[in-house]
């Protein structure tokens, strides 16, 4: 992988948004997504969107504006696991914004960066992350909102 696949937070966007699921991620066993070269379509949505840029862009596709995020965390289905704290944690360099209180989810908005680690590791699926992009110089398969998972 090339150096700026370094940079990867495993937050998951580039599986999400990929037209062809090209891309595979199990956050608890994959230390990077993993791209199946045969189903990729070289649209480079993953590159777009990925919030760190960690995936190049080889031809002239724009980065995605991400304009506005919003978390939400059904806490009748959260199990308390803490893997979304840990994905936070590892996103955040060591800060987090997902945190534990009395066994369930919950988020510091103000420390969140909408990337959607948490909702990408969450086994039962309670965290959503829904972005919400700019639609200025998008083009194909490209849309406004992008829903984690």
């Amino acid at each position: 992988m090339s150096k700026s696949g370094d940079l990867c937070i495993r937050c998951g966007t580039c599986v999400k948004v990929c037209p062809t699921d090209a891309i595979k991620f199990n956050p608890i066993v994959d230390k990077k997504p993993v791209v199946d070269i045969s189903k990729c379509i070289l649209c480079e949505l993953c590159a777009s969107h990925c919030p760190v840029g960690a995936i190049p862009v080889l031809n002239v596709l724009p980065a995605r504006e991400l304009k506005r995020w919003s978390v939400y965390i059904n806490r009748n289905i959260c199990i308390g696991c803490g893997l979304c704290v840990d994905a936070c944690k590892i996103t955040l360099k060591g800060d987090h914004a997902v945190y534990l209180k009395d066994g369930l989810a919950y988020v510091n908005e103000s420390k969140c960066i909408g990337c959607g680690a948490c909702a990408t590791t969450c086994p039962t699926d309670c965290i959503r992350v829904v972005k919400i992009y700019s639609t200025r110089r998008v083009a194909g398969y490209a849309s406004e909102a992008v829903v984690i998972p």
